[in-house]
């Protein structure tokens, strides 16, 4: 199960799925820098969100697919008394921002500042901050765990990797050691690799001819790799996504 679909578990399922979904799309784009996508994934998020705080003020929520009453949602919310102020305040002023910049900063609509990586900065921070909020206020974890929380949502999933034993496994001997530390280090991204994991997760049988070839990704980009620790960088993983197959077959 998806930490944020076990934190959430109050709500509508079919609401926090497409929540997830758009909050991980949204990072997603962030990260390969295409910020007008991103902004308009932070959109249907607030839209989400706003979904959300309907259903903390009257245990329904308009249907996902259809046009949400955003100014009636405002003002109903923000003043019920009986909710948390932080939802009536922060999250719903926020999710609120999120929509203007996606209508009215040249994204969803034309508009006079062009899209740019400052504002789908905010927009992002703006989200993470929603999500940690949510999950602290329906667990009542510490906001620094909530945080923490984020990581685990937007982790990559890999299908030819499997997690055995707390070791990674790759399930398609055709990739040389280069790909596989690569499909690894995108599996565990935004975390840094080890070599020693990667040398035991690969049984690779020289410990130093595997540095070498983390040092030659190292110099083309797709890693950063220093002092043994590898961690993929904004070059490697759209790299990963589009030159190696991540389905499995058997």
């Amino acid at each position: 199960m998806n930490p944020l679909t076990q934190h959430l578990s109050s709500l509508p399922s079919d609401l926090v799925v497409a929540l997830q979904a758009e909050f991980q799309k949204l990072h997603q784009q962030y990260f390969l820098g295409n910020w007008e996508p991103s902004q308009l994934d932070g959109g249907r998020f607030a839209e989400h969100v706003f979904r959300i705080l309907e259903v903390k003020q009257s245990g329904n929520f308009t249907p996902i697919g259809t046009n949400i009453q955003r100014i009636t949602i405002y003002n109903t919310v923000s003043q019920n008394t009986s909710m948390p102020e932080s939802l009536r305040f922060q999250v719903l002023k926020l999710a609120d921002l999120i929509l203007d910049f996606r209508n009215k900063r040249n994204v969803a609509h034309p508009g006079t500042v062009d899209v740019n990586e400052m504002d789908s900065t905010f927009v992002i921070h703006a989200a993470n901050w929603i999500v940690a909020e949510l999950i602290r206020l329906e667990t009542s974890m510490s906001p620094e765990d909530a945080q923490a929380e984020i990581k685990k949502i937007i982790e990559r999933k890999v299908p030819i990797v499997e997690e055995i034993g707390g070791r990674l496994k790759c399930l398609d001997p055709r990739l040389d050691a280069k790909k596989k530390a690569l499909v690894f280090c995108y599996q565990k991204y935004p975390e840094p690799v080890s070599l020693d994991e990667l040398n035991d997760w690969m049984r690779y049988s020289n410990k130093g001819v595997l540095r070498k070839q983390l040092e030659d990704l190292d110099k083309d980009g797709r890693l950063d790799f220093r002092d043994d620790i590898a961690q993929l960088t904004k070059k490697g993983v759209p790299w990963v996504e589009k030159n190696i197959p991540f389905e499995l077959e058997v």
